[in-house]
């Protein structure tokens, strides 16, 4: 029976053939381009992802470090508000004569100064 069947060999069946390997030549030429650009495209949107983590990163260190800053300025404000409240009291002259019989006990003319001895708690106790 294999000997009934014979190949046609005509021009018809040659276009065909010759049809058929164009189209598969033409799919392989578009998995192939498929490929190369999808590669490509997933290389840039690998890289996109990096750049957008690395700034991510690098955005919360900036908001750290400028809440330290602040807090460091608010801090440096209060001890600029105090400094200047301690000037005004060094420019009164009645400030400066208290600190100056309380701490350096100095007294005016005719004036005796006791030092009484300064009370512990464990004595009191």
């Amino acid at each position: 029976m294999a000997d009934n069947i014979r190949n046609m060999d005509n021009e018809y069946i040659q276009q065909k053939k010759k049809a058929r390997r164009i189209q598969q030549k033409r799919t392989q030429v578009i998995k192939r381009r498929i490929t190369v650009f999808g590669g490509i495209l997933l290389t840039i949107l690998l890289v996109l992802c990096l750049l957008l983590a690395f700034q991510m990163h690098s955005n919360h260190q900036l908001k750290q470090e400028q809440i330290a800053k602040e807090q460091e300025l608010e801090k440096l404000k209060d001890n600029e508000i105090a400094l200047k409240e301690k000037l005004k009291q060094l420019n009164n002259k009645e400030y400066i004569t208290k600190i100056a019989r309380s701490e350096y006990f100095l007294s005016n003319d005719g004036e005796m100064i006791f030092k009484m001895p300064k009370e512990d708690k464990n004595k009191s106790e």
